[in-house]
């Protein structure tokens, strides 16, 4: 028998649209394809591995979950037991309690009564204890006018003793303050006649302080005239003598140049004679030395020209080395003024600090000594004021106690005056102490504002006062 041939499967046409598109691709865009569905593969698993964890959790939750709802339940079970154990023991502790304040108020009614017995002894005790104090003040009330009567009399008598012992102490006092008075006005005519002499032997020490300023000026003008006199009249020296020396040269080589004029006019014949001879073997030469002149002036240019540069050289090498000793001379002054300014700066913040400590403590020593001294008017004029109100004292005599009291006073005015001028002069001696450090500083080629200070005022001149030593 004849073998009958397979015929081979064909598998049915696809018809999903997904699968005609991978029909219709290239290997290589299936190869890409592929890729991209093993791709979401990985991540479709990662996804479920990731569910399945979150299930796996949520699953453990729920048991945990239940499990704690059954421990809740077994605890509730036991509060409830609790409770209800705690109820009966309060129902006990109550009746406890009730029992305890049945005896309570028992107890209250008997103290009631017992504090209603005590008062009653105590009210009757207190009772005969009222009387016997009333028995007792009203004797006491007699005795105290009897005692009364007696010290008014004894009274009577001490005041009346007291009136005669004060009216002789007020004589004595009167007689006392008389003196007082007396000594007064001879002490204070002495300070006065201290405070004359004083006040002349200081008008005379300013008299000569101000003699000796002129005196000192006048001679410094003086020194000052006489020294630019004795340097013109050097100088005007100097110029003659240079002169007559000059002149006399002068004569002498006018003599020597006449000899020699003489001389020169005998030989200038004699070439004249020679010059005729040899001006024909002249004109040749002179052709040649023309020739010769031109090149040799254009040498002495250039050989010029070196020369001169060679000494400009040496001249600004010697200006290198002199500007570097004066460059590093002028960083030493600078150092060294710099150190000067320092050094000033400090002396003059010590100069105004010591100034004005000075001048704050006269004035508050001259304020607190001069409301001391209204104070101490004030109440001598009170004291005086009374003495002759009880003593009754001759108005005349008050009024030259006055006088001589305004007397004093002026004498006080003067001193601060005289106080007021050493302020001045201190003031004066700071501002020309300032001057001079400016000068100074000008004199070095600093600015004097980076000094720092400033001049007080004052109402004192500018003039020198010999107060500051140059």
């Amino acid at each position: 028998m004849p073998k009958k041939s397979k015929k081979s499967k064909i598998p049915p046409e696809p018809t999903d649209p997904y699968s005609l598109q991978l029909k219709e691709m290239s290997g290589q865009q299936l190869q890409s394809e592929l890729q991209l569905m093993r791709e979401k593969l990985d991540e479709m698993r990662t996804k479920r591995n990731y569910i399945q964890m979150d299930r796996d959790m949520v699953e453990q939750f729920y048991h945990n979950t239940y499990k704690e709802i059954d421990e809740i339940k077994v605890k509730v079970v036991n509060k409830e037991t609790e409770a209800e154990q705690l109820e009966e023991e309060h129902r006990v502790e109550v009746k406890v309690y009730l029992q305890k304040v049945k005896h309570i108020e028992y107890e209250k009614e008997r103290s009631n009564e017992d504090i209603q017995d005590d008062g009653d002894q105590a009210k009757s005790k207190e009772n005969d204890y009222f009387e016997e104090q009333i028995k007792k003040m009203k004797e006491n009330k007699q005795r105290l006018k009897y005692e009364q009567v007696e010290n008014e009399k004894y009274n009577i008598v001490k005041i009346e003793e007291k009136q005669n012992e004060n009216e002789r102490k007020l004589i004595e006092e009167k007689k006392k303050f008389d003196h007082q008075i007396k000594q007064l006005t001879v002490k204070y005519e002495d300070r006065l006649q201290k405070l004359k002499e004083d006040l002349q032997l200081k008008l005379k020490v300013e008299i000569h302080e101000l003699e000796e300023r002129k005196n000192q000026h006048i001679n410094e003008l003086l020194r000052n005239h006489e020294k630019a006199f004795a340097e013109l009249k050097t100088y005007y020296k100097d110029i003659t003598s240079e002169n007559l020396n000059l002149i006399k040269g002068q004569k002498e080589e006018i003599a020597r140049m006449a000899k020699n004029a003489q001389k020169n006019k005998k030989k200038l014949d004699e070439m004249k004679e020679k010059n005729d001879s040899l001006r024909g073997p002249l004109n040749q030469q002179t052709a040649i030395k023309n020739a010769l002149l031109e090149d040799l002036k254009q040498f002495q240019k250039h050989k010029m020209s070196l020369q001169n540069l060679k000494s400009k050289l040496v001249t600004l090498k010697e200006k290198i080395v002199k500007l570097q000793k004066d460059s590093v001379t002028l960083d030493e002054q600078y150092t060294k003024v710099l150190q000067e300014k320092k050094d000033l700066e400090e002396k003059f913040e010590n100069i105004t600090l010591e100034v004005k400590k000075d001048a704050e403590t006269s004035n508050r020593v001259l304020n607190s000594r001069l409301e001391m001294l209204f104070n101490q008017l004030d109440a001598k004029e009170t004291q005086i004021k009374n003495i002759l109100d009880k003593g009754q004292i001759d108005p005349i005599l008050y009024q030259e106690l006055v006088q001589k009291t305004q007397q004093s006073i002026e004498g006080k005015n003067t001193q601060v005056k005289n106080l007021k001028y050493s302020i001045h002069h201190a003031t004066k001696a700071y501002n020309d102490a300032i001057r001079v450090y400016e000068a100074k500083l000008e004199e070095f080629g600093i600015p004097p504002e980076e000094l720092g200070f400033q001049t007080l005022e004052t109402i004192t001149s500018t003039m020198p006062a010999g107060l500051v030593s140059s």
